[in-house]
């Protein structure tokens, strides 16, 4: 018998992901495109939101992994304002509950005194034709089995 972990609801983003234990709700305001977030005490953290202003509805697959890389590169740069070097990039498509997704990332090893290597990961869903979200994953890389647990756990609401 498997014990089911609690999850987090996004509702404006439309999607739902698994609450790993010892994690809680970010308390402190949101930037945009963020309507939700979780964190732990190590500094990782998971954060959904809608993707607006979309150049084209339903978006391709091929802009769905444009826009997941774009997210990723982005959100991870604002994250983890540090200089190191990406490598392992990952840019796929996917499916998420039978709907088109996308996944993109990378780990950002970073200078020795800066710490340990971060990982980087960005899941972008096409729920609607009108609605795409994502979830964004930003943590060390220690947590990378966590956090890919918790990408590959994002369902629609």
């Amino acid at each position: 018998m498997s014990v089911s972990l609690p999850r987090t609801a996004d509702p404006d983003s439309g999607l739902s992901y698994v609450l790993p234990p010892g994690w809680h709700d970010r308390a402190e305001e949101l930037i945009a495109p963020f309507t939700r977030a979780i964190s732990d005490s190590a500094g990782a953290m998971i954060g959904s939101g809608r993707w607006d202003h979309l150049l084209a509805a339903p978006p391709s697959k091929d802009e769905l992994i444009a826009g997941a890389a774009w997210l990723a590169s982005e959100y991870g740069e604002f994250f983890l304002p540090f200089e190191g070097s990406r490598v392992d990039v990952v840019m796929e498509e996917t499916t998420v509950a039978g709907r088109p997704a996308a996944l993109a990332g990378y780990r950002l090893v970073l200078h020795p005194e800066d710490g340990e290597p971060a990982y980087v990961r960005v899941l972008v869903v096409a729920l609607t034709a009108e609605l795409v979200s994502f979830v964004l994953a930003v943590a060390p890389e220690s947590q990378s089995r966590l956090v890919d647990s918790i990408l590959d756990s994002a369902a629609p609401l």
